[in-house]
Parts: structure tokens; C-alpha cells; sequence
């Protein structure tokens, strides 16, 4: 029974969503006046009669103005085939409340752009973002994990769209980290301070050295300590917050099951908090997550140590419906681009989920995570 719950979680579970309203800001048209009339000559009778309708003149100019620059504004007419509104799911990678406020003005962007409602929502779980895409609730979602990905285009028949670029980087890890280093640290541990802000962030193992994804696995030597201990997941649906590091574990001998105590802290964040907090003495995240937390909790780099990093994992990113239309999914596309690549989007895009920019999804990208899933299944039996 425990058993086979590992291998449901690429199943869809039920959906319950937190949607929250968008803002409509159809610019108002600016009024025109009109330059004096010179004045008519006193011996043109038609001069007077023409007097009469000359407000009709403003008004009809107005009028015309205000059709040109609302239809170019998006606001009237769409393409044919476009729907009237659109609904942006977002993983819950974080609290959720924040999550979706935090996505306002990468709605209202989109608005903007595609001259469409957009309404950001953000489901309680992973697999509520795949029933959303799947039951026609939401046409484009973002903050997809690789496992995400897959189900999006294998379940929901989504198209995938965008990978996101962290550091340089279209890939990341799973990081491991603790409370407790004197059990997972077979080095000293190190601390590194950011040149900026002054934040302190402790490893060890020979985390520190490492220059970038393709240099894990680091510390995997250290998870057979794991057994017995209580373990700070994200998600069940998340790729680098349980999946891999259940590989990482069944390889190094412990069963993620029946070998340890299992607490899923519902986001990366959380999983930092709940090690931080002593709930867990061993968590999981994507590399950094410490770093989301440092405003509030300043300390957390220096209490929780990094002691390991995965192999490399295909970055998470963006998927729209199959179904739309294939105009509407290119200035979909376009659109995040841009909006990732301006000042102000840049910011909502770190702010969201860390999201230094956004690329085409390369060809067989997450053919790695249909071969992870095979083989957890194989052996979990």
C-alpha cells in the first residue's frame, strides 16, 4: 500500500482553485480641441447654415479616434478564433496567496499584449495544475517542474512552450540540506558570503566549488544517513522535491517509504522553513531555495546546510492548451518572452519563480523525466 503511493503521484488529483480577478485598464481616450474657426464672411449666408452642425464635426472625429485606438488596443475585436478571456494557472511552489499576487502584472501584461482577459489562478497541489490544463479550466500555465511538463503534454495534451534560464542555465539540481551537519558532513562546513547583501550560505561536501548543474552528483555518499530520519519533501508532484531525490535514496539503499519519516511542507520555501525549524532534519528544494526566505528569516542560509546536489534536471517552464488557436499560442509565446526580457517583468519573473529568462523548449528536453518515471515504477514494483 505504501508502496504504491510513490508511483500514483503521476496521477492527477482533484483541483481546488484560488482564483483571483483581473483588472480591466482600457485607456481613456484623450479629447482633441479643435483650432478657431476663422471667422465667415458676412455676405456667405451658407456660412451661417454651416454653423449649425459644426459640434457634429468634433464628435464624429472623436468617435473615429476612439474606434481606431480601442481595436488597436486589443479591446474590441479579437482574431478570429481567439477566445474572450484566457486563465493562467501557476504551480504553487510557494504560498499561494502571494503566488497570485505576485502574478497580477504578468496577467495584466498578457492582457495587454494579446488584447484578452487574463485571469491568474494558482490550484492547492502540483497535479491541480494538470487537471486545470486538462479539463479546459485554465489555457495557460506556468512554474510547470519537469514532471509537470510531461504530464502537461502527455496527459493534458498541452503544447510546451518555454523552458526558463537561471544563472545561464536551462537546467538545475535537487540540493539536499540539514540542520544537523556533523551526520551529513564529511568536510568542514563552508560559508559563503554574498559580496552584496552580505547573506551568509553554508555547505559542505564540496558543494561550494560547484560552477553549475552538469557538476552533480555531490554528497550522494551521505544518503544512507538519511535512513531513520524525518525528510522535508515539497510535493508529490514535484519533480526535484521528491521524485529525483526518491531515485537519489532507492540508489543509495534507502526505500523512500518504509525507511523514513516523510513530511510533504507543500513548497520549496516551506521544506527550507520546516529543516530551519527543526521539524525535519534533512530537506529538499531546487538550488537555491534558501535564498527565498532570507528577507525573513535572514539566518536560514547560515543554519541550513547544503551537503549534496543531484544530477542535472531539465528546468521547469510554460505550456499553453493544444486547443488554441495556433496564432494565439505564438503571441502567447511571444508575449512572456518580451514581458521576461523588459525591466518590470524581469523583476515578476524572479519574484515568481526565480526566472532569469525564457527559451524554446529543446527538442526530447524531458525525455529524461519519462525515463525517471519509468524507473521509479520498476523499482518500486
Amino acid at each position: 500500500m505504501k508502496r504504491r503511493s510513490l508511483v500514483a503521484v503521476f496521477a492527477a488529483g482533484s483541483l481546488v482553485l484560488a482564483a483571483c480577478g483581473d483588472d480591466d485598464s482600457a485607456d481613456e481616450p484623450s479629447e482633441e480641441t479643435e483650432a478657431p474657426a476663422e471667422e465667415p464672411a458676412e455676405e456667405t449666408p451658407e456660412t451661417t447654415m454651416a454653423e449649425e452642425p459644426a459640434e457634429e464635426t468634433p464628435e464624429t472625429t472623436m468617435a473615429e479616434e476612439v474606434t481606431e485606438t480601442t481595436m488597436a488596443e486589443g479591446d474590441m475585436e479579437t482574431p478570429e478564433g481567439w477566445p474572450e478571456t484566457l486563465v493562467l494557472t501557476l504551480t504553487p511552489s510557494q504560498e499561494a496567496g502571494g503566488l497570485v499576487e505576485t502574478a497580477e502584472p504578468l496577467a495584466v501584461a498578457l492582457e495587454e499584449a494579446l488584447g484578452i482577459d487574463v485571469e491568474a489562478i494558482v490550484p492547492s497541489d502540483y497535479a491541480g495544475v494538470i487537471v486545470a490544463l486538462q479539463s479546459g479550466q485554465a489555457q495557460i500555465a506556468g512554474g510547470l517542474g519537469p514532471s509537470q511538463m510531461v504530464q502537461a503534454a502527455d496527459t493534458a495534451g498541452a503544447d510546451l512552450i518555454l523552458q526558463a534560464v537561471r544563472f545561464g542555465d536551462s537546467q538545475y539540481v535537487t540540493q539536499w540540506f540539514t540542520n544537523d551537519p556533523d551526520t551529513f558532513c564529511a568536510t568542514d562546513v563552508v560559508q559563503v558570503v554574498d559580496e552584496e547583501d552580505g547573506t551568509i550560505m553554508s555547505f559542505c561536501n564540496g558543494v561550494d566549488e560547484a560552477t553549475g548543474p552538469s557538476d552533480g552528483p555531490i554528497g550522494a555518499d551521505q544518503l544512507p544517513n538519511v535512513a531513520g530520519k524525518t525528510i522535508a519533501f515539497v510535493d508529490q508532484g514535484s519533480t526535484s522535491g521528491y521524485l529525483i531525490p526518491s531515485l537519489g535514496l532507492l540508489e543509495a539503499g534507502v526505500d523512500p517509504i518504509e525507511d523514513i519519516e516523510t513530511l510533504f511542507a507543500g513548497g520549496h520555501d516551506l521544506s527550507v522553513q520546516a529543516v530551519y525549524d527543526g521539524d525535519a532534519a534533512v530537506g529538499v528544494s531546487f538550488n537555491d531555495a534558501r535564498g527565498q526566505l532570507v528577507e525573513t528569516v535572514p539566518d536560514v542560509g547560515e543554519k541550513v546546510v547544503v551537503f549534496g546536489w543531484s544530477s542535472p534536471i531539465p528546468n521547469d517552464g510554460f505550456a499553453v492548451a493544444g486547443d488554441l488557436p495556433d496564432d494565439l499560442k505564438a503571441a502567447i509565446t511571444e508575449a512572456l518572452v518580451a514581458y521576461a526580457s523588459s525591466e518590470e517583468g524581469a523583476v515578476v519573473m524572479d519574484e515568481l519563480y526565480e526566472i532569469d529568462g525564457l527559451v524554446p523548449v529543446p527538442e526530447g528536453s524531458y525525455d529524461i523525466i519519462r525515463d525517471l518515471e519509468t524507473e521509479l515504477s520498476d523499482l518500486l514494483g
